[in-house]
């Protein structure tokens, strides 16, 4: 019985990665061949593919529009790595509702401004900011995209 509740404790307890303490190194090979892995499996419906690489880093493709997205309390820290698109940021999120904690994913922006982005751009886009991927048919983007926690 008491196994049981131990069971069933750590169900119910949410398990958070941390990322590494230790530094990680990625090559270029690396990284081209996570890049050619993600491409090869995309979600059609989210136009969509990606790799975590820590906790607070992700590697990302995409080859479509993204839902609007708030992370109420994380800033997002964009490298392009290759590719072209467009970021949309500000504005109003349209049928918002909480997809996880702390973040509010909805179907469009209404309002907001426009940021075109190529290989080789950085953009950073402040925590409770709403913003959407987008990208023309026939384009597509890879970006490393690294949550910040700002500082007050």
């Amino acid at each position: 019985m008491r196994i049981m509740w131990v069971v069933v404790v750590a169900l119910l307890v949410p398990v958070h990665a941390a990322d590494p303490q230790a530094p990680v190194h990625w090559t270029a090979r690396q990284l081209a061949e996570t890049e050619a892995k993600i491409k090869s499996a995309v979600d059609p419906a989210r136009h969509l593919g990606l790799e975590r690489l820590l906790d607070s880093a992700t590697l990302i493709y995409r080859d479509g529009p993204s839902e609007a997205e708030v992370h109420l309390k994380l800033a997002d820290f964009i490298t392009v790595r290759s590719g072209e698109g467009e970021v949309l940021i500000g504005g109003t999120i349209v049928d918002g509702k909480t997809s996880a904690p702390d973040e509010l994913r909805g179907r469009a922006i209404e309002g907001g401004k426009s940021y075109k982005i190529a290989a080789g751009d950085v953009l950073y886009i402040p925590a409770n900011t709403v913003h959407q991927f987008l990208v023309a048919p026939g384009k597509n983007f890879t970006v490393t995209i690294v949550k910040i926690t700002p500082k007050p």
